[in-house]
């Protein structure tokens, strides 16, 4: 089959260069003007272009009516230009009755008609249909072409990935080996994106590209950077693909992780699942959110860690450590950085604002880190001298109404002397209710009643 398209590719260009050859010998004698030098180009452009598909006939619901008064037994026969076009009518192309009208009355079918029948198998596509009569029979029709058309001679030798029990995923695999663009792959081949043949195809290479998204970097790129954007996705199927991701046990890789937020955070049908204006983008996928916001919390608190804290990475009192102990329990979190902050990081924040993450604003002479568990928030500062601040949920609300306010936050706010779950006779009495001595000093050993604090709160690390 291979070979025989080669042959038929070969004489299309020898005819080609023959139209050239002729052209240059005119032009030796007389000298070309524009438009002809214009016409040359194209001749020579098109060698090597790629097939193009038939455009869909108009009107053909006037032929579908026609169909159905012939079955109705009001019409005697069907004329050759409504069979033509009938072919790109979906439910008539694929139905086993019109399938046996062609074969009874042996139409010599066209190339624009056979170009229908394989259109309308692939607007049709599934499994029952994939190893049905009607996909077998138009198959052997593109296996008999013997014509000049020059798509259908690219299809004929690939009938299998066409119109195969399996076709669908072979152009799957055919499209991840060449890590293509949806759109762009399928206008090679002369086939409309928008089929459910295309729609199982790229659900197969997503789900291939998944397998081997911790091992190859080219899979993990191709499914984040082309799958996954892919717009034709109904909102459903988008959704359930996130959710395999998400959930795929690849994605305990930290390179893996980082691809696919920084993809979930800049895609417009998703977002910062923290975020009240995103919470509709995740509903129905739970358990992707969850993880997601774990991802953004751990991210969150290596940033603070690593980069706002004066020691420049190094943390004397091991509270990095320590909060990611918790990090799955976090529902919430957010970096508020201060002017001298924000203008010693601005490389590292510009890149991380156009990855779509989101930094506060706070005033004075230290950021600070807000770690949201649910029932209390935990404040965090940069600078030494400062102890950690915990805060019921209700009560950290009146010191910061809006948890994502743009506006910059008083740093005396957030270290209210009352109201706080540490213990100090500067704060409330919460904490004497609990059996924890923690005042929120990072002194030696804070550790430990820090965890005692959390836990008779119902927040252990996990």
């Amino acid at each position: 089959m291979i070979e025989l398209l080669q042959e038929i590719r070969v004489l299309d260009w020898l005819r080609e260069v023959q139209v050239v050859a002729r052209s240059l010998d005119a032009d030796a004698k007389h000298p070309p003007d524009e438009p002809r030098l214009e016409r040359l180009k194209a001749a020579v452009a098109s060698l090597n272009s790629a097939p193009k598909a038939s455009r869909p006939p108009v009107g053909n619901e006037e032929y579908a009516r026609q169909w159905q008064e012939y079955l109705d037994g009001k019409l005697d026969s069907m004329g050759a230009r409504a069979v033509r076009n009938l072919c790109w009518h979906p439910e008539t192309a694929t139905n086993d009755t019109f399938q046996y009208y062609l074969k009874r009355e042996n139409h010599n079918l066209s190339f624009f008609a056979l170009q229908g029948l394989v259109r309308s198998c692939h607007a049709c596509w599934s499994p029952e249909l994939a190893v049905g009569s009607v996909v077998k029979a138009v198959r052997r029709y593109l296996e008999e072409y013997e014509g000049r058309n020059r798509l259908l001679a690219k299809w004929k030798p690939s009938s299998s990935m066409l119109l195969g029990p399996d076709g669908a995923e072979r152009f799957g695999d055919a499209m991840m080996i060449e890590s293509a663009p949806v759109k762009a792959f399928c206008q090679t081949w002369g086939i409309a994106d928008e089929s459910p043949y295309v729609q199982t195809a790229v659900t197969h290479a997503a789900e291939k590209s998944r397998q081997g998204m911790d091992r190859v970097r080219r899979l993990r790129d191709y499914l984040v950077d082309q799958l996954l954007p892919w717009q034709r996705w109904s909102p459903g199927q988008f959704k359930e693909e996130v959710r395999n991701t998400v959930l795929h046990p690849s994605t305990q890789d930290e390179p893996v992780r980082e691809v696919l937020s920084r993809f979930v955070l800049q895609d417009p049908r998703l977002g910062d699942p923290r975020l009240p204006l995103h919470q509709g983008n995740w509903a129905g996928i739970p358990d992707a959110k969850a993880k997601v916001v774990e991802w953004l919390s751990q991210f969150d608190i290596v940033f603070f860690f690593d980069h706002v804290l004066p020691t420049r990475g190094k943390d004397p009192h091991g509270r990095k450590q320590f909060w990611l102990r918790y990090v799955k329990r976090v529902i919430r979190s957010r970096p508020l950085l201060n002017w001298d902050d924000r203008i010693r990081l601005e490389t590292i924040l510009r890149a991380n604002r156009q990855e779509g993450r989101d930094f506060g604003r706070i005033d004075g002479h230290t950021s600070a880190f807000l770690l949201d568990f649910g029932k209390f928030v935990v404040v965090e500062f940069s600078a030494s001298g400062n102890a950690c601040y915990v805060y019921y949920e209700s009560e950290f609300k009146k010191i910061v109404p809006d948890f994502w306010t743009r506006a910059t936050l008083p740093v005396d706010g957030l270290k209210k002397k009352m109201s706080s779950l540490t213990k100090s006779k500067k704060m409330s009495s919460l904490a004497m209710q609990f059996p924890s001595d923690w005042d929120g000093v990072h002194r030696e050993g804070w550790q430990v009643d820090a965890s005692q604090l959390l836990s008779v709160h119902g927040v252990r690390p996990s």
